[in-house]
């Protein structure tokens, strides 16, 4: 095994000696403190439920009252709150997922995802088609480092994993409107019923809308805001060891375009500075030139079916899913109006995607000697997208003539097969072995095209094809084939106080690109990912259970990262070598039985090991920093209950930072997302009756800070973050 970096195996064995140390302070606590404790936190991060501190694995769980309290509608509200995560996002389809430095910014129809995404199990092929992830959820599970064994899909990243509450046999019924900032109101409800003494269904609905906290400045038409509108029903029957549910949702969002901003640096042009502050004089950074004709639209549909047995020497279980995601977009990438601004490029894209997936798993029953999990899995998945760019260019950006409109298109059929399983071996007592492995067998399939709408008009072809390139149509397949595995050994010396290492193998499977330059380009795939992790890390739970301590000491070797990088607009695809060296932190401490602290702080050093080779081009990435990888984060929160005339009152306020990180390899300063912190709060009073007034605000700084960056002559066009905020929620149970 390579070694740690000497500071975090450093700091490692400082954090292992102060946990095997705290023991002789819980002696000290007095009896009557004893009973403050903190909840037991429940995962099923290896497909069955365990303490999160008994898991080998670096993981943060939100649990539904964290999500209420932190007023969450999305996974926007959350990653940010786990260590090493960050989040941020292109237009409504393409979120981009990074932990611990690991992610991708592909939009191509043949790649998967670095960071895998789940719905109760369910692997989600496309980004943008986990609209009602956040609708009526139990918790939130955030997995660091690569999650090959056990998984749907290989995540050589990590995972983000959803589950939704399944029906229950009662009768209950929840309601909520809330109104807010920005002309925001919607309601939403779960209706559960039972149906006999073995079944019950659930029904979660959500209609949410706002005017945007920006605005396009000619007309004062809002951007980045809309209206969105989804339901789920499951269905759950019992019939002695058979337990059968069956659920569908459904979702439509209909948003406003994004509100482009042009930041400026250094080492920006001083003819652009000059140009770019006379066209924004007065103007703030969510006052836009970026048309109100902009759009963000999604539709989404999914059925699943789960067949669950309970045998006398294991138990069974069928996951069947079928996905339909349907979005388009239009953006304007620079913000600024034409030709006062010498370039102007309107996107415009659109996507289809369908996918199947069937997985068969086998489990040890709870009180096995050795807990194991083992399975097939197969998946489908069929994507039709489009791209479409209409620059309209002038002097000194480019000749006019380097102005068009092209179209590219992919019509991709990816398939992935997968046998795998995993052991937990307990031994001597206070031993355990975990041993995972996985094949995975991935095709990929496509058809692409570059059409030159203007039909040679105005040659050369227009941006992003032209100059050099030119209109194609081809064809390209590839097969790719991995094993991969996880070795992990735990020891508890002292109860409550576990220690692991742990060594992962991650693999993720080659793609083709899109909106390649040439037809070579577009047939010729980029090589998959391999990703070794080595990890050693600590749970403890001490003070009689009133403080939980946790930490990680990692390390990745990549092999054959994938890269992605704009150039001008042309997207230069390669594969390069990297190593991410660091520590993450994670505790929280109970003070009462009412009051509980908690944070977190993250270390990350990720860096290209090598340069990368893109055609004839040497990109020089040696030595430079990955992407949405900054040096250090750290959360704060604290959360507060107390029994008031008859009801509860709940309080929490959340504050995350994070350093300066760059959106693209390059480095460049026009793509540094500034370091910044984020704060929010939260504050309900239940009756006894089941009523509840809630009051909550978010960016309560009124920072500003980018949520996506695209690069262009030395100015990076920027998308900001929602400003200070404010709502309110009423809410009845019955």
């Amino acid at each position: 095994m390579k070694r740690i970096h000497a500071t975090a195996a450093s700091v490692a064995a400082l954090i292992f000696a102060g946990g095997l140390a705290t023991p002789a302070l819980a002696q000290q606590t007095p009896d009557d403190d004893q009973a403050v404790t903190l909840d037991e936190v429940i995962v099923t991060a290896q497909r069955r439920e365990q303490s999160l501190q008994e898991v080998p694995v670096a993981i943060t769980a939100f649990g539904a009252e964290t999500l209420e309290r932190t007023a969450a509608t999305g996974i926007q509200d959350v990653v940010g709150k786990a260590p090493g995560v960050t989040l941020t996002q292109f237009n409504i389809g393409e979120p981009q997922v990074f932990i611990r430095g690991v992610g991708t910014t592909s939009d191509s129809a043949a790649s998967d995802p670095s960071i895998g995404v789940s719905i109760d199990e369910v692997s989600i092929g496309r980004a943008g088609a986990s609209a009602l992830a956040f609708l009526d959820i139990q918790r939130v599970e955030v997995l660091r480092g690569p999650q090959g064994t056990l998984y749907g899909r290989n995540a050589s990243g990590g995972a983000l994993n959803i589950y939704t509450n399944r029906p229950v046999l009662e009768n209950t019924t929840d309601l909520t409107a809330r109104a807010g900032s920005f002309g925001e109101y919607g309601v939403e409800g779960v209706v559960n019923r039972q149906l006999g003494p073995d079944a019950a269904a659930r029904l979660a609905f959500r209609y949410n809308t706002n005017d945007g906290y920006a605005e396009n400045v000619p007309t004062g038409e809002g951007l980045e805001g809309g209206t969105s509108w989804g339901a789920r029903l499951s269905v759950l029957n019992m019939a002695g060891p058979w337990k059968v549910q069956v659920g569908v949702d459904v979702s439509k969002d209909e948003m406003d375009g994004h509100a482009r901003i042009p930041v400026t640096t250094a080492s920006t042009a001083p003819a652009f500075v000059a140009l770019i502050n006379s066209l924004r004089a007065g103007l703030d950074v969510r006052q836009s030139f970026s048309s109100p004709s902009n759009y963000q639209d999604r539709f989404n549909f999914g059925l699943t079916g789960r067949v669950e047995h309970e045998g006398e020497k294991f138990d069974f279980v069928s996951l069947s899913s079928y996905r339909n995601n349907d979005y388009k977009w239009r953006d304007n990438l620079g913000g600024l109006p034409f030709p006062g601004f010498p370039l102007l490029v309107d996107d415009q894209a659109s996507e289809q995607s369908e996918q199947f997936s069937q997985e068969f798993r086998f489990v040890s029953k709870p009180e096995s000697a050795v807990q194991w999990v083992a399975g097939v899995y197969a998946f489908r998945e069929n994507v039709d997208r489009s791209e479409r760019f209409i620059v309209s260019a002038a002097l000194p950006i480019a000749p006019p003539s380097f102005g068009g409109d092209t179209l590219f298109t992919q019509q991709a059929e990816n398939t992935s097969y997968a046998l795998f399983g995993q052991a937990n071996i307990p031994f001597a007592s206070i031993w355990e072995l975990t041993l995972g492995a996985r094949w995975t067998h991935d095709e990929r399939k496509i058809t692409q095209t570059a059409v030159d709408n203007d039909n040679g008009a105005n040659p050369p072809v227009g941006i992003p094809l032209g100059p050099t390139g030119s209109p194609y149509a081809t064809d390209g397949a590839k097969t790719f084939e991995e094993p991969t595995w996880k070795v992990a050994l735990s020891v508890e010396p002292i109860e409550n106080i576990r220690l692991y290492a742990s060594y992962d193998r991650g693999y993720k499977a080659g793609s083709f690109v899109s909106t390649a330059q040439s037809a070579v380009q577009a047939a010729t795939p980029i090589k998959s990912e391999l990703l070794d992790n080595y990890e050693i890390g600590l749970k403890s739970t001490v003070l009689g259970g009133r403080l939980r301590f946790n930490a990680a000491a990692f390390q990745l070797d990549y092999k054959d990262l994938q890269v992605y990088e704009l150039l001008g607009l042309n997207l230069v695809t390669s594969n390069a070598e990297a190593e991410v060296k660091g520590y993450e932190i994670e505790t929280a401490l109970a003070v009462t039985s009412n009051i509980t602290f908690g944070g977190s702080y993250t270390s990350l050093d990720a860096k290209y090991t090598s340069n990368a080779v893109s055609g004839a081009s040497i990109l020089p990435y040696n030595g430079l920093t990955l992407p949405r990888s900054p040096d250090s984060q750290y959360t704060l929160y604290i959360d507060s209950e107390w029994d008031v005339a008859g009801g509860v009152l709940a309080a929490r306020a959340d504050y995350q930072w994070q350093d300066d990180f760059f959106f693209d390899p390059s480095n460049n300063p026009e793509v540094r997302s500034p370091a910044h912190g984020l704060a929010s709060a939260f504050i309900s009073y239940e009756t006894a009756g089941g009523l509840k007034l809630a009051v909550y605000g978010k960016n309560l700084g009124d920072t500003e800070y980018q949520t996506h960056i695209i690069k262009n002559v030395g100015i990076g066009f920027s998308v900001f973050g929602a400003p200070r905020s404010f709502g309110v929620a009423l809410s009845k149970r019955f």
